[in-house]
């Protein structure tokens, strides 16, 4: 595999395209149905009494993307929830650039008083693994969880590719041929890469950054892709994708059908799974990460904020600090090793 010639296609091109979640809603803009209740992940020490702390001053949510992208649909939308159980309105503002990182710059010379937070997007710890990010989560007050996402493999309905063991095996059979499409310094490509190494094959990768997907597949212009469910829900719904795989360990409800990774026999690919989290300035009171991160809780398992997140097929999220933050550690070594096997370190 010409896996030193992947990482300078990476470098080269990862400062001029914007990672997951940036930009206007691409094809659709919808994501996976999730179950109707959120599950709390380790120990709740996000629950505190309503008086314990009460926030001073408006919290200000900063989603570091364009305004009505993949991150900000969703996130106005759990704000407003996290504002029915708060003092102070959560309101969000977009501060844009450089793949999500002006917006972490903003946030991380902020007051750490529990008025600015940060939406973690899952572009930052890839970033930081190609070196271009010089944050990691350490630099700020990891919060929690809000979001989840899956990411899903597709072809046209019409491919000779019914199967993912189809695809793998196309690509064996002849290496570099079978043309995948995705965006460069992107989790799809992280996820095309990892499909490569664990199944010892060779995509042709087509770099579609500044195109949308959607019409290069319908065109056969490539063989297929990988996106967030969301993205390609609504030509599975239509029947013009024929979806191969969920990233992930559990099925989509309503979509019990498709095959996850899981079941595929499929290791290690945690790390893909689209995550969204919220951070704080570093030295932010513990108190008011912890008011915050219920906030969270409060929003994730408000049945109307559910509804609201399941008509446009996105999953409300909950994590407690701790798990958190050791999903955050465990995230960025993942990007870290991958990194390193890409030019074979």
């Amino acid at each position: 595999m010409h896996m030193k010639k992947i990482l300078v296609l990476l470098l080269g091109l990862v400062m001029i395209v914007s990672l997951i979640g940036c930009g206007a809603p691409d094809d659709g803009k919808k994501a996976e149905e999730p179950s109707d209740k959120v599950a709390d992940n380790g120990k709740d020490d996000g629950e505190k009494p309503a008086d314990a702390y009460v926030p001073e001053k408006e919290i200000t949510f900063v989603v570091p993307f364009a305004a009505g992208g993949n991150s900000d649909v969703p996130a106005r939308i759990f704000a407003k929830y996290m504002s029915k159980y708060s003092a102070k309105e959560v309101k969000v503002t977009n501060i844009t650039g450089s793949g999500g990182r002006v917006g972490a710059k903003e946030v991380m010379k902020s007051d750490p008083d529990g008025s600015m937070l940060i939406m973690q997007p899952v572009g930052y710890p890839m970033q930081y693994a190609l070196g271009v990010a010089d944050f990691t989560y350490e630099d700020f007050e990891p919060i929690g969880q809000w979001l989840d996402s899956k990411l899903a493999i597709v072809v046209n309905a019409d491919s000779e590719y019914k199967t993912l063991d189809d695809l793998i095996n196309a690509a064996k059979e002849n290496p570099e041929t079978v043309k995948m499409g995705s965006v460069t310094g992107t989790l799809p490509l992280f996820a095309i890469i990892e499909v490569e190494m664990q199944k010892d094959i060779q995509f042709k990768k087509v770099d579609l950054a500044g195109t949308s997907k959607a019409p290069e597949l319908l065109g056969n212009r490539i063989d297929g892709y990988i996106d967030g469910f969301g993205a390609v829900k609504q030509y599975v719904d239509s029947g013009e994708f024929r979806c191969l795989g969920i990233i992930s360990d559990n099925e989509i409800v309503g979509y019990e059908q498709l095959d996850t990774f899981k079941g595929l026999g499929y290791e290690n690919y945690e790390y893909l799974k689209q995550a969204f989290g919220i951070w704080a300035p570093k030295g932010t009171p513990k108190e008011a990460v912890n008011y915050i991160n219920n906030l969270i809780k409060q929003a994730a398992n408000d049945p109307e904020c559910i509804e609201e997140l399941n008509k446009l097929a996105y999953s409300p999220a909950y994590t407690t600090v701790e798990a958190y933050t050791k999903a955050m550690e465990e995230t960025y070594a993942a990007f870290q090793k991958t990194a390193k096997a890409i030019i074979g370190e």
